[in-house]
């Protein structure tokens, strides 16, 4: 009770920080007016253009966009009331208000929205240059202003779907090095586990980025992206992600410098068996690889039934390279440990020990890792690698240049085709009702108009309707998601 008057002493709680109606760019207000009066129905796309880093996008988060934010009754009277408030104070006027549109969803449509959109199947890697989703207006003229209204907030897609690429293009990086240094890929979905929590800026961001990664893979920290999976996915518990026990400074350094190796011995005694993570650079990295790990702790270690991994944190001047760091490890461990000699004639650690490198680790510094963990001889699946804000947070909008853009409006009765064509060819847009066609002969895919009245190509449209009228009409379990992102 005394933390709740303690929240509503501070808190106004008359403010609707969720008012769908201001979840836009504030100049999108007066676009309902700007339109030709002649429009009634806008059309509009979302896409990855050319030049973005990644060749194609795994389009991930839609659905929990959806459920949060659009589905069901989402418009009130006193959402309508609120923002025109706000209006006022922002504008100086409510000149530009698009009170008549909202008023009319409430009035007319009881507070839903009435919006047609249309997806591809979430988890599908789709070529840039491609249509991802479309959106367009019902009702009648008064709502040819929402569907450009919906661009600021569903263009939100774009960290999901950028996060869900760069781990997936990771994976793809794991699974070339391991065909070139490994019998077998069994160990590729937890090769990159989720650091990124903390290195977030918000708790939905780790939310939505966090379940993005468990798209392709098993490994995290992220546990409240668990439980957005399990919300808005249906994500069952079980087989949806892992961690271990790991130590931080904070436990290797609690009895001082001296104390380093009773705190392992703590460790090796409570953990008997499994997969035990210990931070290794406290102090002396190139000691406790070697000795306490490598020689004081060798045979308790070998005597466990799990996986002892050592995690540097820092480069040294000696190795001052994460690359050469990782290497002078897997050589002090293979000189204490042994191992044995695949058939593709690499290295493999005795398998109760690991690496793991997790410090400011990009997909970048991943491949110079791999690149010379193979060089020198030893298997990739001697290693692992935590991301934090490489992963989660280290993207932006233009990592995929994605963007949202009208290509056809409805204007007496007639579709047009409307686009921009800059001096910029990049920033060129899409014209009228698209639909994404897979070639029944290579499998690629590529963006066509809509076919006018009864014509029929026999091409079906990847693109599915996913929300109709403030309903969800299409539900992907977190497993389907999974499905279609796997490697091939």
């Amino acid at each position: 009770m005394i933390k709740d008057n303690m929240k509503s002493k501070y808190i106004n709680e008359t403010v609707n920080e969720d008012n769908v109606i201001l979840m836009k760019d504030s100049y999108k207000v007066g676009h309902w007016d700007m339109l030709p009066d002649e429009t009634t129905r806008v059309y509009s796309y979302l896409e990855s253009r050319n030049g973005a880093n990644f060749p194609y996008v795994v389009f991930a988060g839609l659905q929990g966009l959806l459920l949060k934010y659009l589905v069901g009754i989402v418009v009130t009277q006193a959402d309508i009331e609120e923002a025109e408030y706000l209006y006022e104070a922002h504008f100086g006027t409510r000149e530009f208000s698009d009170r008549k549109m909202w008023q009319y969803i409430v009035d007319e449509w009881g507070g839903k929205l009435p919006l047609t959109i249309k997806a591809v199947a979430e988890g599908q890697p789709i070529p840039i240059n491609n249509v991802l989703m479309s959106v367009v207006n019902n009702g009648n003229e008064l709502t040819k202003g929402l569907t450009n209204q919906f661009e600021s907030l569903l263009l939100h897609v774009w960290s999901a779907t950028t996060i869900a690429t760069l781990s997936r293009t990771t994976k793809e990086i794991f699974k070339k090095y391991l065909d070139l240094s490994s019998d077998n890929h069994a160990g590729i979905d937890f090769m990159l586990h989720d650091f990124g929590y903390r290195g977030v800026s918000s708790n939905e961001s780790a939310k939505t980025g966090g379940a993005a990664h468990l798209i392709n893979f098993l490994g995290t920290d992220t546990m409240i992206a668990m439980q957005y999976a399990r919300k808005y996915y249906g994500a069952p518990l079980k087989g949806l992600a892992y961690s271990v026990p790991a130590t931080e400074h904070s436990v290797m350094t609690a009895l001082g410098k001296d104390g380093e190796v009773k705190i392992v011995r703590k460790l090796l005694e409570k953990h008997k068996k499994g997969i035990l993570s210990v931070v290794a650079d406290s102090y002396d990295i190139y000691n406790f690889v070697e000795n306490i790990v490598g020689k004081i702790f060798k045979q308790d270690i070998v005597e466990r039934e799990g996986v002892f991994v050592v995690r540097p944190d820092s480069v040294t001047p000696q190795h001052p390279t994460p690359e050469a760091e990782m290497v002078w490890i897997l050589t002090s461990l293979w000189n204490n440990f042994g191992g044995n000699v695949n058939s593709k004639e690499y290295m493999v650690l005795d398998s109760h020990v690991r690496v793991l490198w997790g410090d400011g680790i990009d997909q970048v510094g991943i491949d110079k890792i791999l690149r010379a963990v193979v060089d020198a001889g030893f298997s990739a699946e001697n290693v692992v690698f935590g991301m934090g804000g490489g992963l989660l947070q280290k993207v932006n909008r233009d990592t995929q240049r994605f963007a949202f853009k009208c290509s056809a409006q409805l204007q007496d009765g007639k579709w047009v085709d409307i686009y921009k064509d800059p001096k910029d060819k990049s920033k060129q847009s899409k014209k009228g009702k698209l639909r994404l066609i897979k070639s029944a002969i290579d499998g690629h895919y590529y963006t066509a108009q809509q076919q006018d009245g009864n014509v029929n190509d026999g091409l079906d449209d990847q693109l599915v309707t996913v929300f109709e009228n403030g309903e969800l009409t299409r539900f992907y379990t977190f497993d389907e998601v999974r499905k279609n992102a796997e490697l091939k």
